[in-house]
């Protein structure tokens, strides 16, 4: 029996044979964007495109006969097939494997992640999934901030200890919320994304799928351990990661989904441009009269 070997988001997981192989396929202890390889094969491949694991598939349907020899079916498969990703697939494995697994594929391969992860399943291990990333970022975060007051960086001449003290302990109470607050945006801003799906008509899908990108786009966090500029970087690759994973998650064109994230900023920045010059218009009729 052939002896195959997997790897996931870069990490050998070792080598197995074909009928362990299937069998953690089906359990979830293997997941179809897994790469394998075996001895005879030119390079490494998903397990889902292994041909000794497609046998016990269901037949493609006419339409997508030729869809081995096309890259963009190649990628749409898994997508059907919904495995999964690392975080979602943990069972038996720690959890920071599972985190970094999840982030790594996310950030290097995000069309493919939102392609396979599941739309339902609970909010709760999403949920756990963006306070862990979120906590860890702010406490970086908070940390760069209290090196930069200790050095006299972003501190006045009237800061001293008394002032580290009361920054620090401001902190602690702060880092207490962090995981509070982030629910509550999470839940908000899948909401109000949502919303903004129905009205440009993308949301093929239940505000669950909203909410479950959300918290695995908020892998964009972990780019807050960039000094100085790490919490850009972190709102603009959420963006993105959003922007792709409504797409993907709900099947719908990619211009929907930017609109569906965009339209909240436009609509509060067009509406705080309305009131200032209502302002406006109101201080220049006082000075009239």
């Amino acid at each position: 029996m052939a002896m195959i070997h997997v790897n996931r988001s870069g990490t050998t997981l070792g080598v197995f044979d074909e009928e362990k192989v299937r069998e953690g396929l089906s359990t979830g202890e293997f997941i179809g964007t897994d790469l394998g390889w075996m001895e005879g094969m030119p390079s490494w491949r998903p397990l889902s495109e292994l041909e000794t694991f497609r046998r016990s598939s269901p037949p493609p349907v006419q339409g997508d006969a030729a869809a081995p020899q096309s890259p963009v079916a190649v990628t749409s498969g898994p997508a059907r097939e919904r495995t999964g990703l690392p975080w979602e697939n943990r069972a038996g494995r720690s959890l920071i494997n599972a985190l970094i697994d999840t982030l790594m594929m996310v950030f290097s391969r995000p069309v493919e992640a939102f392609s396979i992860m599941k739309r339902e399943g609970g909010l709760g291990e999403p949920l756990l999934y963006t306070m862990i990333l979120g906590t860890i970022g702010a406490l970086v975060g908070l940390g760069y901030s209290l090196i930069m007051q200790s050095i006299g960086i972003m501190s006045d001449r009237h800061s001293g200890i008394g002032a580290l003290l009361g920054f620090g302990v401001g902190s602690v109470f702060l880092v207490l919320l962090i995981p509070i607050l982030l629910a509550v945006v999470t839940l908000v801003g899948a909401a109000i994304t949502q919303l903004c799906l129905m009205i440009v008509g993308g949301a093929n899908q239940p505000f669950e799928t909203t909410f479950r990108v959300f918290c695995y786009a908020s892998s964009a966090n972990a780019l807050q351990i960039v000094p100085f500029c790490g919490g850009v970087l972190a709102l603009l690759a959420g963006l993105v990661l959003n922007c792709i994973g409504l797409a993907r998650a709900h099947e719908t064109d990619t211009w929907r989904a930017v609109v569906a994230i965009l339209l909240p900023l436009i609509v509060c920045c067009g509406g705080a441009a309305v009131l200032f010059a209502l302002l406006i218009g109101s201080l220049a009729g006082m000075n009239w009269h």
